[in-house]
């Protein structure tokens, strides 16, 4: 089975790390998933809003189980081979509180606005400004 990985479609940070994930993923055990699509979101965890995920991703584990940023990320390490060290020692009491605080900082921290490419994101054009 694969895992669903619902990440933030509007965000570059995001877009960038479900690359790096994908290029990982020898196994193709992860399946990503946009999920501010509402369609998507509502097919693979109709309980999730759009603002929740915009907060941070989600995993679905095989009992159908949501698993939120840092504790989505132990469930990514479970199935990716180079991440099997974030699954071992992630876990541990100090460790694992100390990636939901780096977790909360990253994602209080990206940039989602505007035009968003994978390289960059730009505020909106305005009438008359230059492109």
């Amino acid at each position: 089975m694969r895992l669903p990985v619902l990440f933030d479609g509007g965000c570059p940070l995001c877009r960038r790390t479900v690359r790096i994930l994908r290029a990982l993923d020898w196994n193709d055990r992860l399946q990503f998933v946009d999920a501010t699509n509402a369609e998507a979101r509502a097919f693979f965890a109709p309980s999730l809003t759009e603002a929740q995920v915009t907060i941070e991703m989600y995993v679905i584990d095989e009992r159908r189980r949501l698993h939120g940023g840092y504790e989505g990320w132990l469930q990514i390490a479970r199935v990716v081979p180079l991440l099997w060290p974030l699954g071992l020692f992630g876990r541990l009491p100090g460790i694992r509180h100390l990636g939901h605080i780096v977790y909360r900082i990253i994602a209080a921290n990206r940039v989602r606005r505007g035009r968003c490419t994978d390289e960059v994101c730009a505020p909106p054009l305005t009438p008359g400004s230059p492109r």
